[in-house]
């Protein structure tokens, strides 16, 4: 067994990390003792090894942005940690009888950071900007159901918000990060950079690709069970640590108090090989894990007109369905996750409603089927053998953390003839390529907003196509598009849920993607902290996290 080495490799890589922290902190520090509290501040600390882009909650996208912006912002709704939508900004709600109208009441006393009251005029204002063609905000497919004149202000603390059509699930969308409220709707700052939310926390200094420090809201709204304000903390320092090992030696020496995603790597060094945790570790910190409602995926652009403008070749749908069968996903899931993940049973994970094992039939395209693979391929005179011909198929774009990945499958496909290079970007970069349709192949994962299988197959509507929806593969199936839009009209239940099914099976048909594995929520806690919450949506919710009086070991 392999057991990472903790000595001179490791420092070397956070030598260079820790000068930059020291040059920089004391800037940052100055930027956040505005207003707040000296040097014995007790923040909570963690790594987002992937940094933040924008604050703008209609661009988190990325899982750390979205954790930043669930500290910094609010919904009208929100998701507790069984899914279950509960009041947030809008105090009561309510929906007529048709699902069109739904009416709201905000919260008496709800204040943005700068002071100023939550009235419905920011809310309408919030949404017009994410609606607005102009602004391309990825996150405008959560309002798209609204009719043009949807959104109706009544008064200082109340609103309606209309609908062109049933949408069962509109509340859950109204709890996602992209609906948070933005003082004034972001039009009188700039939200990329600027703190203009109400949430628990407030942004008190960034050094972008450095670090952030939070500070608690003195003026937030919500309290315990025995009347004590949210939250506890008094603030949070983000580091954006991006050294290979970096984040668990800080978590091993303390410097963060959590850890989530967990590395092959760092599996070796906590568990033995019967799966218990190593004598040094036991003790140290809380484990709290859940199924995670989140599916890695290969996306294939579809769309031919795309397809051309980049020059890239067209795979048709045998030739994506052959290089789905030619991929092991138990090996990729133990090589890769370590066993903390599951191999792919749909683009839908297991654990979403109507979505278990033995609710659906797995697609044999999902499973490991070299043969048929090689079968297909000769039929289009493909093979890794003359007389066939290899296949060029262009290029696979993935970030850094996923270049393990993009190897692995490069080396499968090349065994069966088919040839796919690997540009390799910094995150921002590659997000924004695949979002313009700059790659023909990516690697993306797509994760939860709130507790439906619309929300994963909705991925596959016309309508929401990048760059101003998460549609990255262009893939539009009229069969596919009707069976969402009758599921959209009905009420939760097992008919729905079976309409849903069928959608899923025609899409995989085609195969606009190939789906690898659905991960675990898996976090790693210092004991010094209580009050932890974790949910299968990954989001984070820190607001009645605070020091334990328990005795450490």
């Amino acid at each position: 067994m392999h057991v990472m080495d903790f000595g001179s490799k490791n420092r070397g890589y956070s030598r260079p990390w820790r000068l930059i922290l020291w040059v920089c902190m004391p800037l940052l520090w100055a930027a956040c003792n505005v207003n707040g509290p000296g040097p014995d501040l007790e923040l909570f600390a963690y790594n987002a090894s992937d940094g933040v882009r924008s604050l703008d909650p209609g661009k988190a996208t990325d899982l750390e942005s979205m954790w930043v912006v669930d500290q910094l912002y609010e919904g009208l709704l929100e998701l507790d940690a069984q899914l279950d939508v509960q009041p947030a900004l809008a105090e009561e709600w309510s929906v007529s009888e048709d699902g069109l109208t739904y009416a709201f009441r905000l919260r008496s006393g709800a204040l943005f950071h700068n002071g100023a009251p939550v009235t419905a005029s920011d809310v309408a204002a919030s949404f017009e900007r994410l609606l607005d063609p102009d602004e391309a905000l990825p996150g405008r497919w959560v309002l798209q159901d609204l009719r043009p004149d949807g959104i109706q202000v009544l008064g200082e603390d109340s609103l309606l918000l209309l609908l062109s059509r049933p949408q069962p699930v509109f509340p859950g969308l109204l709890a996602t990060p992209h609906a948070s409220i933005v003082h004034l709707g972001g039009r009188a700052g700039d939200p990329d950079t600027e703190d203009m939310g109400s949430g628990p926390f407030v942004l008190k200094g960034w050094i972008p690709e450095t670090a952030m420090v939070l500070h608690r809201n003195p003026k937030y709204w919500m309290r315990d069970t025995m009347g004590v304000p949210l939250p506890y903390l008094d603030g949070l320092r983000i580091e954006f640590n991006r050294e290979p090992g970096a984040e668990f030696l800080g978590f091993r020496k303390g410097d963060y108090d959590f850890v989530s995603a967990l590395d092959p790597e760092w599996i070796q060094a906590l568990r033995e090989e019967d799966g218990s945790w190593k004598p040094e570790w036991q003790g140290k910190f809380e484990v709290h894990q859940v199924p995670y409602l989140k599916t890695d995926y290969i996306g294939f652009l579809v769309d031919s007109s795309a397809l051309q403008a980049g020059g890239f070749p067209a795979l048709g749908a045998d030739l994506r369905r052959a290089m789905s069968m030619a991929l092991n996903r138990e090996a990729l899931v133990r090589e890769l996750r370590a066993d903390e993940a599951v191999p792919a049973q749909g683009f839908v994970p297991p654990g979403m409603p109507g979505f278990d094992h033995w609710q659906r039939t797995l697609s044999p395209d999902l499973s490991w089927r070299p043969d048929a693979a090689d079968s297909i391929l000769a039929a289009w005179g493909i093979g890794a053998e003359p007389p066939l011909r290899r296949l060029r198929a262009g290029t696979l774009g993935t970030k850094p953390g996923m270049a393990d990945l993009a190897g692995v499958l490069q080396h499968i496909w090349a065994g069966h003839g088919i040839d796919v290079d690997i540009d390799i970007a910094p995150s921002a970069i590659d997000a924004e390529r695949v979002a313009r349709s700059q790659v023909p192949l990516f690697r993306k994962s797509w994760l939860a907003d709130y507790p439906d299988a619309e929300n994963f197959l909705g991925l596959f509507m016309p309508d929401r196509w990048s760059p101003n929806g998460p549609n990255y593969t262009h893939y539009a199936n009229a069969e596919v598009t009707a069976l969402l839009l009758r599921a959209a009209t009905m009420i939760r239940g097992q008919e729905r849920q079976a309409l849903l099914r069928a959608a899923e099976s025609k899409m995989l048909l085609d195969m606009p993607v190939i789906p690898l594995w659905h991960d675990q929520v898996v976090h790693l806690v210092s004991r010094q902290w209580e009050g932890w919450q974790v949910s299968p949506t990954n989001r984070l919710d820190l607001r009645r996290v605070r020091k334990t009086d328990a005795a450490q070991p």
